[in-house]
């Protein structure tokens, strides 16, 4: 990804959590711990497994339930999420996508 992409993420990200401090809190300290791993993929990916199961138990459990149940609050809900970053995705990555860095040249096999 390239870096103005992340910067202006993480900078969207700041603006979304600043009424949620513990959320930021709780955001800095898991990217803390994912540094931390760096160079480490099954380390990494037990990481974003525990965020893809929080995301599904917070989407089940307490976002769908808590969906709007007027057309006016149900359109307020779609605006904002116009408006404010989309719909919120975990992306994984397809088996093509990781076999690429197979196929880039090791600089230590030389």
């Amino acid at each position: 990804m390239a870096q103005t992409e992340i910067q202006s993420q993480n900078q969207l990200q700041q603006r979304q959590t600043a009424d949620l401090p513990d959320l930021e809190m709780l955001s800095d300290r898991i990217w803390q711990t994912s540094q931390a791993h760096q160079g480490n993929a099954e380390s990494l990916l037990q990481i974003l497994r525990v965020l893809e199961a929080l995301h599904k138990r917070i989407r089940d459990d307490l976002f769908q339930p808590a969906l709007p149940t007027s057309r006016h609050e149900l359109f307020n809900l779609l605006r904002d999420i116009e408006t404010n970053g989309g719909w919120p995705h975990i992306y994984r990555m397809k088996i093509n996508e990781i076999c690429r860095y197979l196929e880039q040249p090791d600089d230590s096999e030389e």
